[in-house]
């Protein structure tokens, strides 16, 4: 709502004005040409203000989302995913799939319909893969790193780079296989060190 209210119709306003004045056949006395150059320079700032929180976040997304956006499941979010969690922990997940559906419908942009119905899919199923890929496209990296084990266990689908680099670390310690064991150095067992010869001189105890 802010980005049409005030950046838009701002920054559309200063480009037609910049415009009209560069273009205009009209000289320009010196105070006026102070006053555009000044005029031009405020609104850069006043645009620099408006435009750098956006971009900002842009830039900075990949590398702080993963942190800032928690894409978990929350506890109950609202009525319908409190029900669909009640009907799933009594093993109704026909039933449960249904909501789910209706979830993502009200809710698209959000990851519950997506978590909740791969708890309910059948394993190996069309709808575990389509599930699977929907919440891959979230940040979480738990969840995302689920949905790539099953896609590639039960699919065959290899997915591409994940967009958060976090989740792109997660996948690569997840397919890294363990090291060898190192060989064992075989050893020559030591010989027994020979008994010292006692001196008979030597008397611990007198008789």
């Amino acid at each position: 709502m802010m980005l049409i209210l005030v950046r838009l119709p701002l920054t559309l306003l200063y480009i037609y004005l910049v415009y009209k004045a560069t273009v205009s056949d009209a000289a320009y006395s010196g105070s006026q040409m102070i006053g555009l150059v000044l005029f031009i320079l405020l609104g850069a700032i006043v645009m620099g203000a408006l435009w750098a929180p956006v971009i900002g976040a842009k830039l900075s997304d990949p590398l702080t989302s993963a942190i800032t956006q928690e894409t978990s499941l929350p506890p109950d979010p609202n009525r319908l995913v409190g029900r669909i969690r009640w009907l799933q922990g009594r093993g109704h997940h026909r039933l449960a799939l249904l909501l789910v559906f209706a979830e993502g419908m009200r809710h698209p942009d959000l990851p519950q319909a997506a978590i909740l119905g791969l708890r309910s899919v059948r394993p190996g199923s069309l709808l575990e893969k389509w599930f699977a890929k929907e919440v891959y496209h979230f940040n979480n990296v738990q969840n995302c790193l689920q949905a790539y084990t099953i896609l590639k266990e039960r699919h065959g689908i290899i997915l591409p780079l994940h967009r958060q680099p976090e989740v792109n670390l997660a996948i690569v310690s997840l397919d890294r296989k363990p090291p060898p064991e190192p060989a064992k150095l075989q050893l020559t067992p030591a010989e027994a060190p020979a008994q010292p010869a006692r001196n008979p001189q030597i008397k611990l105890f007198e008789k």
